[in-house]
């Protein structure tokens, strides 16, 4: 007869016969046999998971951050929320031998700029303190956009424990008087980073207003004394 098979197929055979395609349907995902008066499926049933093959791990110097290639792609791991990977500027030329030869060539601007490809927090600590006072304003202008936002949290972190707070505080104000309007018109993109800036400014004020205070005290005081020596 045209449209009959000779065979069955050997999917369709069980223990009864041939399974109808209709019986399947309901729940083609199903396969497991029920035991007579159980509600559940068969304990001996077993669920396999994918395995994934490590190369490489590789940690960063912090120790705050590691990354690992393996079958599923590469996979990179912080501790910090604000880590940023940028790979696609990353070439065999930005390395931190290419940021120290671009510092003594007075490239100031570049070597920025290639560290914070890099985003090691050493390397763009030692560009930043190592560019002229003078110069800060030039190579301020020569960061993009998209970095502004990591430049501006490296500055937070910098002026900490820095002794440099004039110096800081310059790079801050070259950077809001350069980009503040932009960093104003998408305050939300940078008002983490800026929320962080601001904390620090006024940490460092609040320390400096109580040595100040404690100064000015005790130039009353001895001016005080010595008017009453002169007038003896």
């Amino acid at each position: 007869l045209d449209g009959v098979l000779d065979e069955l197929n050997s999917k369709n055979l069980a223990d009864g016969g041939a399974v109808d395609d209709e019986h399947d349907s309901a729940d083609e995902n199903d396969f497991s046999s029920h035991l007579p008066g159980a509600q559940r499926a068969d304990d001996g049933s077993r669920k396999s998971r994918v395995e994934v093959l490590t190369m490489q791990v590789a940690f960063s110097p912090t120790g705050r951050e590691w990354s690992t290639v393996s079958t599923e792609g590469l996979h990179v791991y912080s501790l910090d929320d604000d880590m940023i990977f940028d790979p696609l500027a990353l070439t065999e030329a930005v390395t931190p031998a290419a940021v120290q030869t671009n510092l003594r060539e007075g490239k100031y601007g570049m070597a920025l700029l290639m560290s914070l490809h890099l985003n090691e927090f050493a390397l763009v600590k030692a560009v930043i303190e190592d560019t002229p006072y003078e110069s800060i304003g030039l190579v301020v202008k020569s960061i993009g956009r998209q970095h502004l936002c990591q430049l501006t949290q490296f500055l937070s972190k910098c002026m900490e424990d820095s002794p440099h707070v004039e110096y800081y505080l310059q790079w801050c104000l070259e950077l809001l008087q350069t980009h503040g309007v932009y960093m104003e018109k998408n305050r939300g993109k940078y008002l983490r980073s800026f929320r962080a800036l601001f904390r620090v400014v006024q940490s460092r004020y609040a320390d400096l207003k109580t040595i100040c205070d404690d100064n000015k005290y005790s130039l009353q005081f001895l001016e005080s004394q010595a008017n009453l020596l002169l007038g003896e």
